[in-house]
């Protein structure tokens, strides 16, 4: 499969998902090759559902898999699970326990909508790269619409590093051979991914020796990563735009003066450069890989009340307050086509396919750290 794939996907996407827009959804269980079908949170009060729901009344937990409640998984769950609870009538809270305990839980909850996942690429990645047990792979679960789109995972420098974006940064590890460069990522995460890709990019330009001084460092949280930043523990960290943007902004402390580059996607008016646009390919094609929101269920979901949550979730891509939020952190909200059930399943299918195809050739932790 040739990566170029998801940027045909992008494009098609309204002419491939219009034969499934109103289709109802299949069972969770049907064997086919696509997937099967903490932290204080925020309460959403259904007090305007527009008509009868399942979930009318009830209480809906909403786990996600990260655990801060400032960055982009939190933001967008919190604004999904808002709009899907007026929708619906009910009542509902964002719990941030982190990709395997999410993971997890989903696994393990009823069928009945009471407990939703909505996370991004890692719910996926992490098992592909072997991060989480591969009980947890899409053909385990069913996969829900999706919900949301944000470009702007991105690398992040102090203000005063010798290199501006991701190309400059290979050639000051060739122009200066005592140097490495760190890199704080997550380890089966979108930023992991990316950074391999980014790795394998400079074997290819600079050769093993430039290569091999860059160093992946593990773990952490975005304000860990960004603490190790400051502290110089650390050279690059891979983080949310939204979550790093203030430390860019005239006038903020020296010391805390940050350089965002090398987007995940193209994220329109932020005036950063995408990795793509900074020559960084793979397989020869421009890389371009955005945080692709959406829903997880247990893999006996009730077809019924998933075939609900996802009409619903269409009505609230639709609504333009709800875009109009998401456009203000510069997150996309998907269309009503793409939010659709089937169309879902088949992007997400189809973007793992890609993952892996990265990941079957990439270096492993152990050769990275």
């Amino acid at each position: 499969m040739k990566f170029k794939k998801l940027t045909a996907l992008l494009l098609s996407a309204s002419m491939a998902v219009g034969l499934l827009a109103g289709c109802g959804g299949t069972p969770s269980n049907t064997e086919t090759g696509t997937p099967s079908t903490g932290d204080p949170g925020t309460e959403a009060t259904g007090s305007a559902a527009s008509g009868e729901s399942s979930l009318k009344g009830k209480r809906v937990r909403v786990v996600i898999g990260s655990t801060s409640t400032g960055g982009d998984s939190y933001m967008i769950a919190d604004m999904v699970t808002r709009y899907l609870g007026e929708e619906m009538g009910f009542n509902g809270k964002v719990d941030a326990i982190g990709n395997a305990q999410a993971l997890d839980t989903i696994s393990k909850a009823k069928g009945d909508g009471t407990t939703i996942m909505m996370f991004h690429d890692m719910a996926f990645l992490s098992v592909l790269f072997g991060a989480v047990s591969e009980d947890y792979a899409l053909e385990n679960l069913t996969v829900g619409p999706r919900i949301g789109v944000n470009p702007g995972g991105c690398f992040v420098a102090k203000a005063d590093a010798p290199y501006n974006n991701l190309n400059e940064a290979a050639q000051w590890l060739a122009d200066n051979p005592g140097e490495e460069l760190r890199v704080n990522i997550e380890s089966g995460s979108a930023s992991h991914l990316d950074f391999v890709v980014w790795y394998m990019w400079v074997q290819e330009q600079y050769g093993d020796e430039v290569a091999s001084r860059i160093k992946a460092l593990v773990g952490g949280t975005t304000d860990e990563k960004k603490q190790r930043l400051w502290d110089g523990n650390t050279d690059i960290i891979y983080a949310d735009y939204s979550s790093c943007v203030e430390f860019t902004k005239e006038g903020v402390d020296a010391q805390l003066a940050m350089k965002l580059f090398d987007t995940c996607g193209n994220l329109e008016g932020s005036g950063v450069i995408s990795m793509a646009d900074d020559g960084i390919t793979f397989n020869g094609e421009p890389f371009d890989f955005n945080k692709d929101f959406f829903m997880l269920f247990p893999k006996d979901m009730d077809e019924g009340i998933l075939n609900e949550i996802a009409a619903a979730m269409q009505k609230v891509c639709e609504n333009p307050d709800f875009q109009a939020e998401m456009a203000g952190l510069l997150y996309s909200a998907v269309t009503a086509e793409e939010a659709d059930l089937e169309a879902s399943r088949q992007f997400i299918s189809d973007k793992r396919d890609i993952g892996q195809e990265i990941i079957d050739v990439a270096p492993g932790l152990d050769e990275l750290t």
